[in-house]
């Protein structure tokens, strides 16, 4: 009895010396982590920018005042321009004092808010103060009404017809569409004739 009692003893001793030195090797060791901040890319003073596309041009939609303008520049080279509305009616929807930073080869899209419909110029200067590029752009009115014209022939009975159609753009949804159409025809020697028609479509 008193051998199994030693032995158990010394079988304990041996499991807690194991469990000790597993514990021990999982412990990592401590790690000092810093933290590092990358420096900003340096950039150049650009010479030109790219504009596009080569037509800037928005519309008031029906039932709005104001109207998004958006378009793209590209550099060669890693810079920063300033963008300088010469109209109060547009306004840049980007950082103060217009400040937009470039990255080489990629189109960067920036947006301006019209305030109202007109024409004018977007002044793009560089870093050192130059003006190097210049948007010119138009803002549309909103459009009050569709409208459309056909001029037919036929060959087989000399006759020649036109005709002409006209919408109010509807203001909402469900608003009533309505056109009138005009059509006026002439057939050798001398027959003329024409109709004139309203429709509503609800």
């Amino acid at each position: 009895m008193r051998r199994i009692k030693v032995a158990l003893a010394l079988l304990g001793a041996a499991v807690a010396g194991a469990s000790a030195a597993q514990t021990g090797a999982l412990v990592a060791p401590a790690v000092t982590v810093q933290q590092v901040t990358a420096a900003p890319a340096p950039t150049e003073v650009a010479r030109q920018v790219l504009i596009q596309p080569s037509r800037l041009e928005a519309a008031v939609a029906p039932g709005y005042t104001t109207a998004l303008l958006s378009f793209t520049l590209l550099s060669e080279v890693p810079t920063e321009v300033y963008l300088r509305p010469a109209d109060p009616r547009l306004v840049f929807r980007g950082p103060p004092g217009g400040k937009v930073i470039l990255t080489p080869y990629t189109l960067h899209s920036v947006s301006f808010l019209a305030l109202s419909a007109h024409s004018g110029a977007v002044d793009i200067f560089n870093a050192a103060g130059q003006r190097i590029a210049q948007a010119t752009y138009t803002v549309f009115p909103a459009k009050t009404v569709n409208q459309a014209a056909a001029l037919n022939f036929s060959p087989l009975t000399g006759r020649t017809s036109v005709a002409y159609s006209v919408a109010p753009v509807p203001q909402g949804l469900r608003a009533p569409a309505l056109s009138a159409n005009v059509n006026l025809g002439y057939t050798p020697p001398d027959r003329v004739d024409g109709t004139v028609s309203l429709s509503v479509r609800w």
